[in-house]
């Protein structure tokens, strides 16, 4: 799928050949074609991969390319095959790919150096000099492309970070990847001037994962690391809203961090962690009231799944939050509902 062209003069990555989103998916062609799939997808972006199968899993490839100013993200599935990829006639490029292993063996050598990453691991590699990689399954990836001028001024010495481990505990790393899944699951996904923010927290939250200097790790701090980090705890909130035990106290130690940070971060949005989770539990709440395959459900079984412990408690907050009970929220969308 073609996505829309970016504004004039912007830059995809440090370059304008790679305009919205497109994707390669060989599901259905016979496995014998797959390499040659995926080397016509990356010709027009003057990029080759020739490739030698190994070992006996299948080939697979299933990619997409998103562009972004300042930024190329690729995701997906590429397995079952050594690829060797190069610039093709002779074009060059300074920019560099913070290369990131969701799961599986990930084997990558450049400049006659070799890295083999585990689950969770990243490393960092020139996009200008020939790479050699193998993914063994399930061949997930995850590659963010950056323009080498503009990361560079906030890593520490960026030529020594080539091929270098990034740990899988990395905070900064840990952050991105929660950052990149939110922002790909965003509908719709950002555009325009949210791009270039999203893109500006990739910038520092990478820095800070290889390796940055102290003036941009303050930066980082301040801003990329901490939009990730409250994202992911919002996330986090979104997918436990049920459980009762849901506390300040386990969501800091699931993110290694303190709840005072965790209140800080909702306090700088101008509320605080315990209105956020009351607020989130007694929209649930709402939306399984009006919901039409619940409306045999008992209040207190809603309550209960929205994460109240106490039926009282939850009849009372919901009145002073939406100025009717929950039942008469309820009656009021059957009304509604057989109207339309």
């Amino acid at each position: 799928m073609q996505g829309p062209s970016p504004a004039p003069g912007v830059l995809l990555g440090s370059r304008p050949s790679a305009p919205g989103t497109i994707r390669l998916s060989t599901h259905h062609a016979p496995e014998e074609q797959r390499p040659f799939l995926l080397r016509e997808f990356f010709e027009p972006l003057r990029v080759r991969y020739d490739p030698v199968r190994v070992g006996n899993d299948p080939i697979e490839v299933d990619l997409t390319l998103q562009g972004l100013p300042g930024l190329q993200l690729l995701t997906g599935k590429l397995q079952g095959a050594r690829y060797t990829r190069r610039r093709e006639n002779n074009d060059t490029t300074e920019d560099v790919a913070l290369v990131v292993n969701p799961k599986g063996r990930h084997f990558l050598a450049q400049g006659g150096r070799e890295i083999v990453l585990g689950d969770g691991e990243a490393t960092l590699v020139s996009v200008g000099d020939t790479l050699e990689t193998a993914h063994g399954p399930p061949g997930g990836v995850l590659v963010l492309r950056f323009p080498r001028p503009q990361l560079a001024p906030r890593v520490a010495s960026i030529q020594d970070c080539l091929l270098r481990r990034i740990p899988r505990d990395n905070t900064a790393l840990e952050l991105l990847i929660d950052y990149v899944n939110v922002t790909q699951d965003r509908q719709p996904p950002p555009n325009g001037g949210l791009q270039r923010l999203v893109v500006s927290h990739l910038h520092d939250l990478a820095a800070a994962a290889i390796g940055a200097t102290r003036d941009a790790s303050e930066l980082a701090q301040g801003r990329g690391m901490r939009v990730a980090r409250l994202y992911a705890i919002k996330r986090d909130i979104a997918k436990n809203l049920a459980r009762p035990d849901l506390s300040i106290g386990a969501l800091a130690v699931r993110h290694r961090c303190t709840p005072r940070l965790i209140q800080r971060l909702f306090g700088d949005e101008g509320t605080s962690f315990t209105d956020y989770l009351l607020t989130e539990r007694l929209a649930s709440a709402h939306r399984m009231l009006i919901d039409p395959r619940r409306a045999d459900d008992k209040i207190s079984a809603i309550a209960a799944d929205a994460g109240f412990g106490d039926t009282s408690y939850f009849n009372r907050v919901f009145r002073q939050r939406y100025a009717e009970t929950p039942s008469g929220v309820r009656e009021f969308a059957r009304r509604t509902m057989h109207r339309a």
